[in-house]
């Protein structure tokens, strides 16, 4: 007995073609899952090892914090070159010497490539993928910090921020490093600083975290990892906190922690 054969109809052709884009879809957005995690896992361990070179700096000056932005003509980059200001008063390469290499620590994520630039001692400076809470941790002493240390405004203010590990009233919850971005999508992943919800006044934008908006807006801060950014504390251990976590003052700055005030802002009445 013979048998007809028949070939698909155009609805079959259809169904089968939805099926495959369908299926190919799935299996790419669960490569990017993969990739997503394996990359903030990167993230999370650079931000140890981060922290680590930051208290290592500390033990080997008496318990003093390395300043989050200050000029130290000392620095150098890899080849043992004196840098010049501003690019010496950025944390990355006064921070280099402490830790064994800065590819996977200082820079992950592709950010490595920064090291082969021709203006590499920029790049470096200014794109770390994690950026220092300078203002309340160590100081931020450039021409542009709402808050330079300086006896008359510690006087007016009070010691607003913690110059040693000994001052921190809970290190444990004092942010020190933070994903940052310095503009939108994956070329602007990576800034030298994180700045806090408030200072002198609210500096955050009341509106949610969008990345297409400025990077200013949030602090610089990036929660680019599925709405959490990675975070290194004074006491040494790394947590994923999302916008709300890391709008809580008590987690920037020593004086709202003592405070008991996560809506604190820097004042003469504290």
């Amino acid at each position: 007995m013979k048998h007809s054969l028949k070939g698909f109809t155009l609805v079959e052709l259809m169904i089968v073609i939805v099926l495959v884009i369908t299926l190919s879809s799935l299996g790419f957005a669960g490569y990017t899952k993969v990739m997503d995690k394996a990359r903030m896992t990167t993230e999370l361990n650079a931000a140890r090892n981060l922290a680590t070179a930051y208290l290592t700096h500390a033990s080997d000056h008496s318990g003093r914090l390395m300043p989050g932005y200050r000029s130290d003509p000392e620095a150098t980059n890899l080849d043992g070159e004196i840098l010049h200001h501003p690019i010496n008063a950025r944390y990355p390469w006064r921070l280099t010497p402490y830790m064994p290499q800065p590819e996977g620590i200082l820079l992950c994520n592709g950010h490595e490539r920064f090291l082969e630039a021709d203006n590499s001692d920029y790049l470096v400076s200014v794109r770390p993928n994690l950026g220092i809470n300078a203002v309340y941790v160590g100081g931020h002493y450039g021409s542009g910090s709402p808050l330079r240390p300086s006896p008359r405004l510690e006087a007016a203010l009070g010691k607003y921020y913690v110059s040693r590990i000994s001052q921190a009233v809970e290190p444990a919850k004092l942010v020190v490093f933070a994903s940052a971005r310095h503009g939108g999508g994956d070329d602007g992943v990576g800034n030298f600083e994180v700045r806090a919800p408030n200072t002198l006044a609210p500096d955050w934008s009341s509106a949610g975290f969008d990345p297409k908006l400025a990077a200013s807006d949030h602090g610089f801060v990036d929660f680019r990892w599925d709405g959490k950014a990675v975070v290194a504390m004074l006491g040494g251990n790394v947590e994923l906190l999302d916008e709300e976590e890391l709008r809580d003052m008590r987690r920037w700055s020593n004086q709202a922690a003592r405070a008991n005030d996560p809506d604190f802002v820097v004042s003469v009445d504290r």
